[in-house]
């Protein structure tokens, strides 16, 4: 294979470094791309280049080969490592073994040596490389990834502003043929504000479903979407009966498996695929009623376009007399209250009931109330207030919801107390000011010791502090490690210990990573 390997050589020898140099034949297969004296220089060196082979020393000043290694198998898992050595160091060969080091070079080193070397790396980087080129695992790799591709390539057609029938005919390498029969499009969309791993797991369970409930009758494509999961339906004649009671057992089927909510938005039926992207848009403005009242979880284009919608909204005397009955009512009060709100609402179902100017006349009412007991609102519900309300598709269920907030706040206004969140972030911060020199402290000591969960705390840091817990720690240690440089005269190993580093040359590479400088170089410029 002709693939030139890049080299980089690490020692303190400049004698050592260009004998090696001058062994390594120019059409061999391998390049020398640079050359360090010790530990430091080398990690930078491998940041910037990327070498596929290291060729390092064991001993040298500041990071041994062995240290340099730990840290390259951590950072560069793909990068080879060699050792050379003038010593008989048989101690070191377990430590080898266990950082999967290729082989082992004795100085003085020999051109015989090092072509044998070169001979076996260059073999084993061949294979290597090879496997990624190997024809036959291409095409294990393309039927793996067909449903990708596909996937891909329907997601192309939403950036199109016209669909020609070349666009189409490239679906035919799929064995798809998209200039016949009819078609129909839907958008499944799932709630976003549920946990990201139980999403995934249901748009997987939507795919298998989809699948085998329209299998049998009708042939489906779909394909992801940043809008959500879009299915395509294409026989002959489609039946649209058919089609309402495979999506209404998918609904249902949905339910038994996952309480996150799905709304699901149905296009016209159409002939032309061509005419993709205007279907595609009668599918989402499907999806953009279903906060309507009197709308289902399937919303169908038909459906809206036939019907008038009207705005729902809150008179100024409604306003205050909800207002009033909820600060000061008693508990038949409020309830009959709502059962009002209802009975005046009913004569409006035959509509379209936009309730967005409602929601948010109720979204100011109850804020208004929280805030006048001085309790967030946002401790009681799960989410945004109005997002909470939109979610609710009849008007008895979102005032039922209603109602019960009210005495949600009231009794948090009984019950208030200071919030804990703060003190405990509080307490934590004041914990690592205390223990940072401590080298075994981690986030889940810390939790263990403030009795909090490891996901609670992480996000307090983030939400609060806008940084991670490790970022946190690392900045105060290296933060105190420079007050110790610039104005006490500890040795650098102890001021490692001090910040919490067992490691004197991990400690030295994190604190120039951190700051740009080597911890002497630091001091000596403090000093200046």
């Amino acid at each position: 294979m002709n693939k030139n390997y890049t080299i980089i050589i690490v020692d303190d020898e400049e004698e050592v470094k260009n004998r090696i140099v001058s062994k390594i034949p120019t059409d061999f297969g391998f390049e020398i791309v640079g050359l360090a004296s010790n530990g430091y220089d080398a990690l930078e060196l491998i940041e910037r280049v990327r070498p596929n082979v290291v060729i390092t020393d064991i001993r040298m000043p500041f990071i041994d080969g062995i240290q340099l290694s730990k840290i390259i198998r951590r950072e560069y898992p793909k990068t080879k490592i060699a050792f050379i050595s003038g010593y008989d160091e048989f101690s070191y060969a377990k430590e080898a073994i266990e950082l999967d080091v290729i082989s082992y070079l004795s100085k003085p080193i020999t051109e015989k040596e090092v072509l044998s070397f070169l001979t076996k790396l260059k073999a084993k980087l061949d294979e290597e490389f090879q496997t990624l080129f190997n024809q036959e695992r291409l095409d294990k790799m393309y039927k793996s990834n067909l449903p990708a591709l596909i996937e891909n390539q329907f997601n192309s057609l939403l950036h199109l502003s016209t669909i020609t029938d070349s666009d189409l005919s490239r679906f035919k390498v799929f064995n798809i043929d998209l200039s016949v029969g009819q078609f129909l499009l839907g958008i499944i969309e799932i709630d976003h504000d549920a946990d990201f791993s139980k999403i995934e797991q249901l748009r997987i369970f939507l795919l298998n479903v989809l699948k085998e409930k329209f299998s049998d009758c009708l042939d489906m494509h779909y394909f992801n979407t940043g809008y959500g999961l879009v299915f395509i339906i294409n026989n002959e004649t489609i039946d649209m009966e058919e089609v309402e009671s495979c999506l209404y057992e998918i609904v249902l089927t949905k339910k038994e498996f996952s309480d996150i909510k799905i709304k699901i938005g149905v296009s016209d039926i159409f002939d032309d695929f061509k005419s993709f992207t205007q279907y595609i848009n009668q599918a989402k403005k499907a999806l953009s009623y279903s906060n309507y009242l009197n709308m289902g979880t399937v919303i169908y284009y038909k459906d809206i376009s036939s019907k008038k919608s009207i705005h729902l909204q809150l008179s100024r005397e409604e306003i205050n007399e909800i207002s009033h009955v909820i600060k000061f009512g008693s508990e038949k009060e409020i309830h009959d209250l709502f059962e009002n709100l209802i009975k005046n609402n009913s004569l409006h179902q035959e509509y379209l009931l936009n309730k967005q100017y409602y929601i948010v006349n109720l979204t100011h009412i109850f804020i208004e109330f929280a805030n006048s007991l001085h309790v967030e609102i946002q401790e009681l519900i799960e989410g945004d207030i109005v997002e909470r309300l939109s979610e609710y598709h009849h008007l008895s269920d979102m005032f039922t919801f209603l109602e019960k907030l009210v005495f949600e706040i009231r009794d948090a206004n009984i019950q208030k107390s200071q919030t804990r969140a703060n003190d405990i972030l509080e307490e934590a911060v004041s914990y690592l000011n205390s223990h940072y020199s401590d080298a075994n402290l981690s986030l889940e000591a810390l939790c263990e010791t403030l009795g909090v969960s490891i996901s609670y705390l992480s996000t307090m840091f983030k939400k609060v502090l806008d940084t991670s817990f490790g970022k946190y720690l690392i900045g105060l240690r290296m933060e105190k490690s420079k007050e110790l440089l610039r104005f006490t005269n500890l040795k650098i190993y102890e001021i490692a210990t001090s910040v919490g580093y067992n490691d004197v040359y991990y400690f030295s590479y994190s604190f120039k990573k951190y700051s740009g400088q080597s911890p002497k170089e630091y001091r000596n410029v403090k000093q200046i």
